[in-house]
C-alpha cells in the first residue's frame, strides 16, 4: 500500500513531477545502454521516443492549461523554453568546440563546427537528413548527432502553441476538441508509417513524421483527467513501466 501511495502522490508543493523526471532518466539510460551495445538492450533507442512523448505531455499541459485560463503568452512560453534549453546546449557546443580544436584535422574540425552551428539554431535534424548520402561521413563519427532530437523538439515547440490556439478557437467544447486532436494524431501516425516505407531516413529525422509522438503526449494529458481517482490508475502505471522496459529489451 505504501508503494501505491507514493505513486499516487507524485506532485509536491512546487508542482515538480518526480515521476516524469524518473521516466526521463530511464529513457536516457536506455539510449546509453543501446549505444554502448549492452546485451539485452537492443531497443534502448526507443528512449528517444519516450522522451518525445514526455515532452508532448508537458507542453500540452502547460499550453492548454494557460489557454483555458486565458493567460497564455507566446513571449513567456518561448522565453522559458530558451532559458531551459539554450544555456546548457551552448555550454556543450563551446566545450566540444574547444576540445576538438586540439584533436581534429582541419577539414574534420570545419565539418564539426557546421554540425555545432546547426545544433545551436535547431536545424541539425534537417542537416543530418541532407547529409545521409552514400559518400557523406558516417553518422557515428558525428559528435553532435544526438542534437537531432532536440532540433525536432524545438521545431515542435514553435508550431504546437499556434495549433492549439487555433483548435481552441474552432472547438469550444472539450469532447469535440479532444476528438479532433486524437483523430489528427492517428492520421499522422498512419501517414508516418507509410512514409517510412519509402523515405526511412527523412522519416527518422524530420518533424512531420515525428510529431505524432509528441502529440501522443497530448493524448496522455487528456486521458489523465479521465483516470484520476480510479483504482485502475496504479495498475496502468505498472503496465506502463512494464511496457517501457519491454521496449528497451526487445
Amino acid at each position: 500500500m505504501q508503494t501505491v501511495e507514493v505513486l499516487d502522490k507524485v506532485k509536491v508543493s512546487n508542482n515538480f513531477r518526480y515521476d516524469i523526471n524518473a521516466l526521463r532518466a530511464v529513457a536516457i539510460l536506455g539510449v546509453l545502454l543501446f549505444h554502448y551495445n549492452v546485451p539485452f538492450f537492443a531497443g534502448g533507442f526507443s528512449g528517444v521516443d519516450v522522451f518525445f512523448v514526455i515532452s508532448g505531455y508537458l507542453m500540452s499541459r502547460i499550453i492548454i492549461n494557460s489557454i483555458d485560463k486565458s493567460t497564455f503568452s507566446f513571449i513567456d512560453f518561448y522565453s522559458k523554453r530558451i532559458k531551459r534549453i539554450v544555456p546548457a546546449l551552448l555550454i556543450v557546443i563551446l566545450t566540444i568546440t574547444i576540445i576538438c580544436f586540439f584533436f581534429y584535422f582541419p577539414e574534420d574540425y570545419k565539418l564539426n563546427e557546421k554540425y555545432g552551428t546547426a545544433s545551436l539554431i535547431f536545424l541539425s535534424n534537417i542537416l543530418y537528413w541532407k547529409s545521409s548520402g552514400y559518400f557523406d561521413p558516417a553518422s557515428n563519427t558525428n559528435i553532435f548527432l544526438h542534437t537531432w532530437s532536440l532540433s525536432v523538439e524545438w521545431q515542435f515547440y514553435m508550431l504546437y502553441p499556434i495549433a492549439l490556439l487555433i483548435l481552441s478557437k474552432l472547438f469550444k467544447k472539450k469532447p469535440q476538441y479532444w476528438t479532433f486532436f486524437i483523430l489528427s494524431t492517428i492520421s499522422i501516425i498512419v501517414l508516418s508509417f507509410l512514409y517510412t516505407q519509402h523515405k526511412a531516413t527523412a522519416s527518422f529525422y524530420l518533424l512531420p513524421s515525428r510529431s505524432w509522438e509528441m502529440m501522443f503526449g497530448g493524448i496522455a494529458f487528456f486521458a489523465e483527467e479521465k483516470f484520476q481517482g480510479f483504482n485502475t490508475n496504479v495498475m496502468l502505471q505498472y503496465w506502463g513501466i512494464l511496457l517501457y522496459f519491454f521496449a528497451f529489451t526487445y
